[in-house]
């Protein structure tokens, strides 16, 4: 993500992208176990020692989408409730104005 906005710089670094390449290569290749070693070398204990915190922020984050999903099922709800009630009124003028013309 952060590449979208150094891309330019980025560009300027030599061998760069053949570097990321192969860092690349060599995390995600199973014969190389390079994930595996950065998460037993540095991930795991990190994870470890900030448990309750990463599950606090989890909660949180559940709580407000929840939350947010609410307003907007509250609020599609009344959006097509005003929908519905336009289209009633225009039909209901419309046939009010048909039957005049007759």
């Amino acid at each position: 993500m952060i590449e979208v906005f150094t891309d330019t710089l980025l560009y300027w670094i030599p061998f760069y992208f053949a570097f990321k390449l192969a860092f690349l290569l060599w995390a995600m290749l199973p014969q190389t176990k390079g994930a595996k070693f950065l998460y037993d070398s540095f991930l795991k204990d990190f994870l470890k020692k900030n448990e309750s915190k990463i599950d606090a922020a989890l909660d949180d984050a559940k709580r407000t989408a929840r939350s947010v999903g609410s307003e907007v099922v509250g609020m599609s709800a009344e959006v097509a409730a005003a929908g519905a009630k336009a289209v009633s009124d225009m039909q209901a003028a419309k046939n009010g104005t048909d039957k005049k013309d007759e």
